[in-house]
């Protein structure tokens, strides 16, 4: 689902400002992998693996995350990656490295 979609964003923020519309989709979720992408820089959550990491904790699936970002965007890139990573995250810069691990996991 993409939740930057203009049907997911009338009245409210662009999911890489405001994470709360992914992340009540993400803990009600019921498939085997979870592809996520998070956008780092200005103008984007001060720290969105923050409000990730606790959500994808509690999931008992394949959590892949694309990180989109730079050595000296503000959230940290490095701090970033080791907190997505630590919540079971497994965590590419590629989406398209990404999109390939998913479909691993999902057994295609």
């Amino acid at each position: 689902t993409d939740f930057g979609a203009d049907d997911y964003t009338q009245g409210r923020a662009h999911p890489m400002i405001d994470p709360s519309l992914r992340l009540e989709h993400l803990a009600a979720a019921r498939q085997p992998v979870l592809l996520l992408d998070v956008v780092l820089g200005y103008g984007a959550h001060p720290d969105p693996a923050a409000e990730l990491a606790p959500v994808i904790e509690d999931l008992d699936r394949h959590v892949i995350v694309a990180l989109c970002g730079a050595a000296d965007d503000p959230q940290g890139l490095d701090a970033q990656r080791a907190a997505l990573e630590a919540a079971g995250a497994v965590v590419t810069r590629s989406n398209a490295h990404a999109a390939r691990l998913a479909k691993e996991a999902s057994g295609g």
